[in-house]
């Protein structure tokens, strides 16, 4: 036997503390007894009291601490293989170490910042390969490609300006190095993370970037410094200046850093308060948008967790500590401990099966109200059972309440069992479509086709789903087109109306006050109008014309509220008949149902 957490095993001395707090505690009782009475007397006063028993269980506790202590430590006896594979993408991080990174215009130093940015980074990667490229004037490896992190934070704290001979800041030496470190026969997506607060000060590193294009490696600039540059401090102290003893001051080359980003398709952030956004880099565009590749294949030797072994020891000799009486008479306690030990967990799971067969049978009745609370009874015995969540899941359903039964299915879908997984995820388009969410619900079918491609009802409902996005879209065009039709319409009869109205006013003066006859014109106008059809929109039209084109469709929409599955004749009385509401809803929207030396420096800071 071993122990995964030996550490833990220093709690081994709480036991002597215990034994301490005991042993005082009973000499201060019978200190306090000798006081109160004679031991004769004490006798006839407590005549079953039994100070044995006080030592027995006071045993007890200590030798309960002890199995709880040993089960901490995690021990493990025996192994069996488990088949592993690290799937991650290769990241270098390039970290500019030039004597300017010792800038405070970001607390409590450049450097140092950047340092506690890549230690948080760090704490994110998933089974990711990092290595480490330091670079001033020169680059060079710190640290290769490793998943060891705590090797590669030894190597990261370590770096100072001193640690590169050479000053400035050569961008170019230092993207070589870093795509120099990644080996050209793995096949595992590829970035670098170029932490820089200065320009280039030797070099071409454009035509570096190129290169690193061509091999398939990213590059995410991090621009250190506020507007304006920060002097560069001196090693020997104060400010470093220039021949004319003017203080220097480093600026960023934000340019040349974005330009390097777009060759290689990457990201640029600037960074002015110290907040690098490497979180967000490796959440959103490394992760988010790179391949995370199989990088390695193996088995490995798993122990087996025996912990429970002491676990139970632990609670058996508390429960029997709790009911272990001081007095010599009472023995029934021990009757009442064997019956609760014995009898709790059959009566909770008899409870459980109790409730599902209950639920069962009133969703076979259509009385899902009373359905729901059987199968929410259930759920709270057993809060953990995936396939009690997708009958909740299926009852909600039937009531219309979409929502909640999109909560209850996506709590099945942490089932391992495939199949429970396959009903809810086929069962979540059906609820999506009925909230009309049909790009949602094409999403669960297709992930129903993945777990079983010849599923042919989800993938008539993904064709029926994609006809009736289609008539939406071009019902959408027709009301469009019917409103345009009105408006035209409605502009031209006000042209008309005023037309009729300028005619009118210019033959008035011609005309009796007695005249009770129309002209011709007057006479004419009138009948357009009494011969003007009553508007009706297209759009009523086109879907009365549809549905005499499509009677099936009718026939479609009575049959939409399908019968629950009936129970199984040959399953058993037991669990088993509880859990024949398992059945995928048959409401089938595709079918009749609707649903890296450099040479001479310029600049060395």
């Amino acid at each position: 036997m071993k122990f995964a957490h030996p550490e833990m095993l220093l709690l081994i001395w709480l036991a002597p503390l215990f034994l301490a707090v005991f042993a005082f505690g009973m000499r201060k009782r019978r200190r306090i007894l000798k006081r109160y009475a004679s031991e004769k007397k004490l006798k006839v006063i407590t005549p079953n009291v039994s100070p044995g028993r006080r030592r027995i269980k006071a045993a007890l506790i200590l030798s309960a601490v002890v199995c709880i202590v040993l089960a901490l430590a995690g021990p493990q006896y025996g192994y069996h293989w488990q088949e592993t594979e690290r799937r991650g993408i290769d990241i270098v991080i390039a970290l500019d170490c030039s004597r300017s990174m010792l800038a405070e215009d970001i607390a409590p130093a450049r450097l140092d910042r950047a340092k506690r940015e890549v230690i948080d980074l760090l704490g994110m990667l998933q089974g990711d390969r990092v290595g480490l490229t330091a670079f001033a004037g020169a680059a060079f490896l710190q640290c290769p490609l490793t998943i060891d992190y705590t090797v590669f934070n030894l190597f990261l704290n370590s770096l100072t300006p001193e640690s590169i001979p050479v000053g400035g800041t050569n961008l170019d030496e230092a993207v070589n190095v870093s795509r120099e470190a990644f080996k050209t026969e793995d096949n595992s997506a590829k970035a670098i993370i170029l932490i820089t607060d200065g320009e280039s000060t030797d070099g071409d590193v454009l035509k570096a970037a190129k290169l690193a294009a061509k091999n398939d490696i990213k590059i995410f600039c991090i621009g250190v410094g506020k507007e304006g540059g920060a002097p560069v401090p001196d090693k020997e102290g104060g400010l470093k200046k220039d021949a004319a003893g003017k203080i220097i001051m480093t600026k960023l080359d934000e340019t040349t850093l974005q330009k390097i980003a777009a060759i290689t398709k990457g990201a640029y952030v600037r960074s002015v308060t110290g907040d690098m956004d490497l979180d967000t880099i490796y959440r959103d565009e490394i992760r988010g948008k790179m391949d995370a590749r199989t990088l390695t294949t193996g088995r490995q030797k798993i122990g087996e967790d025996r912990f429970q072994w002491f676990l139970i020891v632990a609670i058996i000799l508390f429960l029997i500590e709790l009911f272990l009486p001081t007095a010599r008479k009472t023995v029934a306690a021990f009757v009442v401990l064997g019956i609760l030990l014995g009898a709790t967990p059959q009566t909770q799971a008899a409870s459980v099966h109790a409730d599902l067969k209950a639920g069962q049978e009133a969703f076979d009745k259509g009385d899902y109200e009373t359905a729901l609370k059987h199968f929410i009874d259930a759920q709270l015995d057993n809060p953990d059972n995936p396939k009690i969540a997708y009958n909740i899941g299926n009852t909600y359903y039937k009531l219309g309440d979409y929502e909640a039964a999109f909560k209850s299915y996506e709590s099945a879908l942490k089932s391992e069992d495939a199949q429970i997984r396959l009903k809810a995820l086929y069962n979540t388009g059906n609820t999506h479509f009925r909230q009309e969410k049909y790009k949602e619900a094409l999403e669960s079918y297709g992930k129903a086709l993945e777990l079983d491609k010849d599923d042919l009802q989800a993938r008539k409902n993904i064709e029926f789903v994609k006809k009736v996005m289609a008539q939406k879209k071009q019902q959408q065009q027709d009301q469009k087109k019917s409103d345009k039709d009105k408006k035209d319409k409605s502009d031209k009869d006000k042209k008309d109306e005023s037309d009729k109205k300028d005619s009118k006013s210019k033959d008035e003066p011609s005309k009796k006050p007695d005249d009770k006859k129309k002209s011709p014109s007057e006479k004419d106008d009138s009948q357009k109008q009494d011969a003007a059809p009553p508007d009706k929109p297209p759009e009523s039209e086109d879907k009365d014309k549809k549905d005499a084109e499509n009677p099936e469709k009718d026939k479609a929409q009575q049959a939409a509220q399908p019968k629950p599955a009936k129970p199984d004749k040959d399953a058993e009385k037991d669990a088993k008949q509880a859990q024949q509401a398992l059945n995928r809803l048959k409401d089938q929207p595709g079918k009749a149902m609707m649903p890296v030396s450099p040479s001479r420096v310029e600049k060395d800071w």
